[in-house]
């Protein structure tokens, strides 16, 4: 077996037990194991360390995904029509922010599509979950993650959309929506029976446009210009 076969065997492997039992779950010999490697130390002997096998993990996906998200993000530029694969209108329906919306779909559906991916794809929503929900533990993955261009460009393309106390710290608008929908989406992909995603992602493009539009409260304004909340908040 060539050497790329064995990558790619291990890869399949780390990706399998990561989603199962978590990213620091299984040992490097368990996956060498489980990716039928005779030398216990195989995974270590290509990629290092777990790490390094987390970040080839998400560079295999985030190709995809980059690509389906630029493209969506072209399409909003270019005529300003809502990006390709989102239903049409329903009759009666309220349009709402339709600018924000396509904004949404083009953060949801890149991702969206992995839960149809047979090659891993509902094994990468899960650990990326679990990356955006531990930034800090899992920084450099993350890190990489967040300076992806078409991540780069959504940020900059959504910014005039959110209410201004929720652009920056402490609120983190942008990444309350990106781990709300990492999160969604790792539930979904552990629920194997589901055959259609379709209603699905509609419905997560919604709850997304929700997030990034929720008016800023008086009460939160009060917390973010306050050292200590009131008593009543507590």
């Amino acid at each position: 077996m060539s050497g790329e076969h064995t990558r790619r065997d291990l890869l399949l492997a780390a990706e399998r037990l990561f989603a199962a039992g978590g990213i620091d779950g299984p040992s490097m010999r368990e996956i060498s194991k489980a990716a039928g490697q005779l030398n216990t130390s195989a995974l270590q002997y290509h990629f290092g360390d777990r790490q390094a096998v987390l970040a080839a993990i998400i560079d295999r996906h985030h190709r995809d995904i980059e690509t389906h998200r630029l493209g969506l993000l072209d399409a909003l530029e270019l005529d300003g029509e809502p990006p390709v694969g989102l239903p049409g209108k329903i009759p009666g329906e309220p349009d709402g922010n339709p600018g924000l919306r396509a904004l949404a779909a083009a953060l949801v559906l890149p991702q969206a599509a992995r839960l149809d991916h047979h090659d891993g794809g509902p094994e990468y929503l899960q650990i990326i979950a679990e990356v955006t929900a531990r930034p800090e533990h899992f920084a450099t993955s993350f890190a990489t993650a967040s300076a992806a261009p078409s991540m780069v460009r959504w940020r900059a393309l959504v910014t005039p959309f959110l209410p201004p106390a929720a652009v920056g710290p402490p609120l983190h608008r942008r990444f309350a929506a990106i781990r709300f929908l990492n999160g969604e989406l790792a539930t979904r992909a552990r629920e194997h029976h589901r055959p259609d995603h379709r209603l699905f992602a509609s419905h997560l493009v919604d709850l997304v446009t929700a997030i990034l539009a929720a008016p800023v409260s008086a009460q939160t304004s009060r917390h973010i210009h306050s050292d200590a909340p009131s008593p009543v908040d507590r």
